[in-house]
């Protein structure tokens, strides 16, 4: 029985390094397990894994991580845009619950390319909990006024063909700024997709969702209430249900429920998760940390001025914000990670690997 057993395990890993992606095996056998009736096997041993070397309580970190800056002598975006356009007041600072602070900590910092002169995104770090306290949580905020956000799809997630290859090549990859991870597998995600008029997964009614406009708003609320389908909409990403309504972690998400969080890891769990918002003012704020749980996930976004926000994806093969910095004399791209512990490479999204996730991009005017 153990022989069999083993044979079996080592069957199904085969299985799994034959499926196309650039993704690691670890991350490719969790989703054969899940795409082949075995979600709940797949769902222990990740939780298994995850208590075991869930990081200790307490400590304190001896310095926030680098921040890929703003610096005008990499601003090509700035260039391409002429005169600064209209743009968003500065983020006001995180407010903080661990005490003493780290130098630095919940200070928004100017962070990539410059857009006409200005910066479209900054960075803030700062501790979640009061639990485990050496640990840091990052945001971003991003002004949709100087860049634009876009839904890319991935190779297997939604899958099919589309006009947009599932990485970032040629002026896609010349005009942007950063890119970050989409939501869950859609067997998981309880949501769908929709792109340029066509419905990839069909669009669920309360549903999470992200919706960009042709002009470049970006929204995220209910699906059918607080966000609805208008001629205007050109991109909708769902996921779960709201993390944050109203500038509070939403009531309705119990962070315990396996109904609303899906067969995957238990929402207690401390991992790697990440989470996108929008603030009162239209800015659009993203937050990843890598040890969060679903509760400390609202409350992060909920701190970074978020009035509604939905939960990405999670664990740390997935969690993904890069940024990349233009060479203005050869064009070559030097690309950074939001924070060290994330496990993919700063080039995950850069072509001409095929990504098999959908993910986003932000953009500098004139690109996607």
């Amino acid at each position: 029985m153990v022989v069999a057993g083993v044979v079996a395990v080592a069957a199904t890993g085969v299985a799994a390094s034959r499926v196309t992606g650039n993704e690691p095996l670890s991350a490719k056998w969790a989703d054969w397990l899940r795409g082949h009736h075995m979600a709940a096997l797949a769902a222990t041993l990740e939780q298994v894994y995850y208590d075991h070397s869930a990081p200790a309580k307490g400590g304190r970190p001896k310095q926030l991580n680098p921040v890929p800056a703003a610096d005008a002598r990499t601003a090509t975006a700035a260039r391409r845009t002429g005169s600064a356009p209209a743009h968003l007041a500065p983020p006001t600072p995180v407010p903080l619950i661990v005490q003493p602070a780290v130098p630095g900590e919940g200070q928004w910092t100017p962070m990539g390319d410059l857009v006409g002169g200005r910066p479209a995104m900054y960075e803030a770090q700062f501790r979640a909990d009061d639990q485990y306290t050496s640990q840091i949580t990052s945001a971003v905020w991003i002004d949709p006024t100087l860049a634009r956000l876009s839904l890319v799809p991935g190779a297997t997630e939604p899958g099919g063909t589309w006009p947009e290859p599932p990485d970032l090549t040629g002026s896609a990859a010349a005009h942007a700024l950063a890119a970050f991870n989409g939501g869950f597998r859609f067997q998981d995600a309880h949501g769908g997709f929709f792109l340029d008029g066509r419905t990839a997964v069909p669009l669920q009614a309360g549903a999470a969702s992200l919706v960009i406009s042709r002009d470049g708003r970006v929204d995220v609320g209910r699906w059918g209430s607080q966000v609805t389908m208008t001629p205007s909409v050109t991109a909708v990403l769902q996921n779960l249900v709201p993390i944050v309504d109203d500038g509070r972690p939403a009531p309705d998400a119990t962070y315990a429920d396996s109904r609303i969080w899906g067969r995957t890891l238990h929402s207690s769990t401390i991992v790697a998760r990440s989470g996108v918002g929008v603030t009162a003012d239209g800015a659009v704020v993203y937050v990843a940390g890598p040890a969060l749980s679903a509760r400390t996930l609202a409350e992060s976004l909920a701190r970074v001025g978020a009035v509604r926000a939905m939960s990405l994806d999670i664990n740390p093969e997935w969690v993904t914000f890069n940024v990349y910095r233009h060479d203005p004399a050869t064009g070559a791209i030097a690309a950074a990670k939001l924070y060290p512990q994330m496990n993919r490479p700063a080039t995950r999204y850069l072509g001409p690997t095929r990504e098999s996730r959908d993910f986003f991009v932000v953009s500098a005017p004139g690109g996607p």
